[in-house]
């Protein structure tokens, strides 16, 4: 997982450095990637079952809507 969160942060700092959307839209497609794989790791770490992962991601999209951005946007860390 920390090999991850490290290739995660390098794509990020890099993201701003790539003007062309051609050139940034590989390293967005890799960020969600990883994103997502790092999402199934924190499941698998804290044994959270289908039904758990649906509510905390319903949550998630409530709170979006309700307060406009999304909480790892504002620097929130992930658990």
């Amino acid at each position: 997982m920390v090999e991850l969160v490290e290739r995660m942060l390098d794509l990020h700092k890099q993201l701003p450095k790539v003007e062309a959307p051609h050139e940034q839209a590989p390293i967005r497609r890799t960020i969600e990637a990883n994103d997502k794989q790092i999402d199934v790791l924190v499941h698998e770490l804290y044994g959270l079952t289908r039904e758990e992962i649906r509510t905390a991601k319903g949550e998630l999209r409530w709170s979006t809507r309700k307060h406009g951005k999304h909480p790892r946007a504002s620097g929130s860390a992930r658990p």
